[in-house]
């Protein structure tokens, strides 16, 4: 019987198709099934479900389920469907953060520390809240209306004194404790924001 051309043609098709699977059953782990971990966050903004979880960075699972959880205060409990190479220790942090300025948010989760044992499935690790975007205006804003009140001050105490220097003493005093305060309060938030980076990509409200 004379073979033709398509039916050579089909040959080829169906023996690439056998060698595609025969390659995907050897490579494939069908043992390294997912495991869930939960953790919970007082502000949860942009989180949905199937949104990515990042280890270090690198895509590692999703957000299976979100729900509230009113014990012993309202928090949104998530969890985290993980691949099974992506494994974590059990001081873990879970964060919320942004890829890029504007990019998508994604659940971010540190590694932990290596003398700690991994985490075991099902159990939870511990999260760190955003920054909500109005919380940290308004601290911002805190601090520079302080920092306009006392450079009012310095410059009422400038234009008098060719009076007696010991009358201003009061004045004086008040200024460098408001000066010493406000370098207190922007110390904090700065050393904040750069621990904590990925706060400051949250995108509270």
């Amino acid at each position: 019987m004379k073979i033709t051309n398509e039916l050579k043609t089909g040959a080829v098709v169906v023996a690439a198709v056998l060698v595609g699977v025969l390659f995907w059953f050897k490579t494939a782990n069908f043992s390294a099934k997912p495991y869930r971990v939960k953790t919970y966050f007082n502000f949860a903004d942009g989180i949905k479900l199937n949104t990515i979880v990042k280890l270090s960075g690198v895509d590692a699972g999703r957000v299976e389920n979100i729900k509230f959880n009113y014990d012993p205060e309202t928090r949104v409990e998530l969890t985290l469907l993980v691949e099974k190479e992506a494994r974590i220790h059990e001081d873990s942090i879970a964060y919320i953060a942004t890829s890029g300025l504007v990019g998508d948010t994604y659940v971010g989760l540190t590694p932990g520390s290596a003398d700690k044992p991994f985490v075991k499935p099902g159990s939870s690790v511990g999260s760190e809240d955003p920054i909500e975007m109005r919380k940290l205006m308004k601290k911002a804003e805190a601090i520079a209306d302080n920092l306009d009140k006392t450079l009012i001050e310095v410059r009422e105490l400038a234009g008098g004194l060719g009076g007696v220097v010991k009358d201003n003493r009061p004045r004086v005093d008040n200024i460098a404790v408001n000066l010493e305060q406000t370098a207190i309060n922007f110390k904090e938030f700065s050393d904040d924001l750069k621990k904590h980076p990925w706060k400051l990509l949250s995108k509270g409200k």
